[in-house]
């Protein structure tokens, strides 16, 4: 094990190097930042960065801890199942993109679409959904990586998990949404490097017959070596309702849209998804699979990859592990602070406090909302390690408080039949019967409604099917039975950038001076 002051400073490190590069881009811009920038980065990212970006911002801290728990825990399947089941929103996402580029093309959140193409209370609903999204999000990101500090170096995990979101709240204070792309392409470029490293090391350490004797010679041997496992089959299914909900609810994939210039928008989330499918997919093979293959015995199957890099290259293993998960979490940090920022910012502050704040009072308090939501989540994350629940439990349970979102607003924007009534009660409907059914599983099948037994991977599945379900029958049918149509030609004009709405502004307070000393002239 690493002494625990590495693990301080590779906080320092990593948090001053994104800093300053945020701080050096912004200087060689010679542009002042305003509150659009900060939040759409002036919507004209490529098709090669708006990729890179998604893959950084898909690849959580789960992505390589869970994965590789998977692996080692349901053998060949896992790796297939958690890739592949999360690989798919991503690429479906590009329909839904390009048609947001079509129907808001000034938007600056989702929900401000949502907010003009259905009523108020629909509004508010799926905002609940949207921050919930982001807070289950940002949690993980922090739980994985203070669970590798910790298992890695000893550094105590309460202080790991409170100092992880200081290091990129400060940098995304600075730069905004621009500095999450930034920030995302490095971070792409040093995750496939090391990656690549550890693969190889796998290969010629001990090559491919020693994992597969000791695959062979475990008693599910059968499950661990095919597709036939039923556990595995289980979390694919609550991998794929679960992951629909973090990325068609998560505000960090519609920015991303939102930034990206009209041309790149669809094409990034397919390059993206399809690159994506990769990391999960490898590093849950040659961490977690030849783990259980060489029979390595590890604290807890969270902890499997990076206690498998450290048996491959010791320190440097180590190093290199937290270096990737940083680079992991880095990215996921900014693009749900900067997510959740956007959402407060233009759907609460803007709409319902402040309507005609100025592009630098907007500013001010996005940077102040940054800092706050970065603060908030150190203190939450400590206090889900206090009762017990760890990555994988918020991982499987999110697509249950989330996911019931998904079907209502994706059919409010590609279905003119999509009813108020049917996106409200499909929405509210699908979480109440999902926790519900979460809760009554855990009881009829192990006879009690703990932590431990709302973990269970048929309580997590029973939970999460029936969200899916009961949304998307109440609000297709309620739209069937309705037979109502919404004119998307009348949101023409509804979305204003925040910098249009200022120059508008200033021109108008002008032409009411002019005409003022006109009138004192005459």
């Amino acid at each position: 094990m690493l002494p625990a002051y590495v693990g301080y400073v590779l906080l320092l490190v990593f948090g001053l190097f994104f800093t300053l590069i945020t701080f050096i881009m912004q200087r060689r811009r010679k542009q002042a930042m305003t509150a659009e920038q900060f939040s759409t980065a002036g919507r004209s990212v490529g098709v090669g960065l708006a990729s890179a970006s998604i893959i950084a911002a898909w690849t959580w801290a789960a992505t390589l801890m869970m994965s590789s728990s998977t692996g080692y825990q349901y053998g060949i399947s896992g790796p297939y199942w958690y890739a592949a089941g999360a690989c798919i929103q991503v690429l479906l996402f590009a329909i839904v993109a390009i048609n947001l580029k079509k129907r808001a093309p000034n938007a600056h959140t989702f929900l401000e679409f949502i907010g003009q193409r259905f009523d108020k209370k629909n509004h508010r609903l799926i905002m609940g959904f949207a921050l919930m999204t982001n807070i289950l999000v940002t949690s993980m990101v922090v739980l994985g990586g203070a669970i590798a500090l910790n298992s890695l170096t000893g550094m105590n995990i309460y202080v790991a998990a409170f100092l992880i979101p200081l290091t990129f709240t400060i940098y995304t204070m600075i730069g905004g949404l621009k500095a999450s792309f930034i920030a995302d392409y490095f971070n792409t470029v040093m995750i496939f490097a090391i990656l690549a490293i550890f693969a190889t090391v796998v290969y010629v350490k001990f090559g491919i017959d020693p994992i597969y004797e000791g695959l062979s010679n475990m008693p599910s041997s059968d499950s661990m070596l095919t597709m036939a496992s039923v556990s595995g089959l289980f979390f694919g299914m609550i991998n794929i309702i679960g992951n629909f909900g973090a990325v068609f609810v998560d505000q960090a994939y519609w920015q991303r849209a939102i930034a990206s210039k009209d041309s790149a928008a669809s094409k990034a989330y397919i390059y993206g998804g399809i690159s994506w499918f990769a990391i999960p997919f490898a590093i849950a093979t040659f961490l977690g699979v030849s783990a259980a293959g060489l029979g390595i015995s590890v604290v807890s199957p969270d902890s499997v990859a990076p206690e498998m890099a450290a048996h491959l290259l010791g320190g440097v293993g180590s190093i290199l592990f937290l270096a990737m998960l940083f680079m992991a979490v880095m990215s996921t940090g900014a693009a749900e602070l900067t997510a959740i920022t956007n959402i407060i910012v233009t759907d609460i502050y803007r709409k319902s406090i402040n309507p005609k704040a100025s592009s630098d009072r907007l500013l001010n308090v996005s940077r102040r909302v940054t800092l706050g939501f970065g603060l908030m989540m150190g203190v939450l994350s400590i206090l889900l390690f206090k009762v017990g629940i760890g990555l994988g439990w918020v991982y499987m349970a999110m697509g249950i408080f989330v996911s019931g979102a998904v079907i209502p607003v994706t059919l409010g924007l590609l279905w003119k039949k999509a009813t108020n009534e049917g996106t409200f009660y499909g929405a509210s409907a699908g979480l109440i019967f999902g926790v519900t059914a979460w809760l009554t599983s855990a009881y009829l099948l192990y006879g009690e409604i703990s932590i431990s037994t709302l973990g269970e991977l048929h309580s997590m599945f029973f939970g999460n099917i029936t969200v899916f379900l009961v949304s998307g029958t109440i609000s297709i049918g309620h739209a069937l039975i309705a037979n109502q149509e919404f004119d998307f030609e009348s949101l023409q004009g509804k979305f204003r950038s925040f910098d249009d709405e200022e120059n508008e502004e200033e021109i108008k307070e002008e032409g009411m001076l002019y005409e003022g000393k006109r009138a004192s002239a005459k």
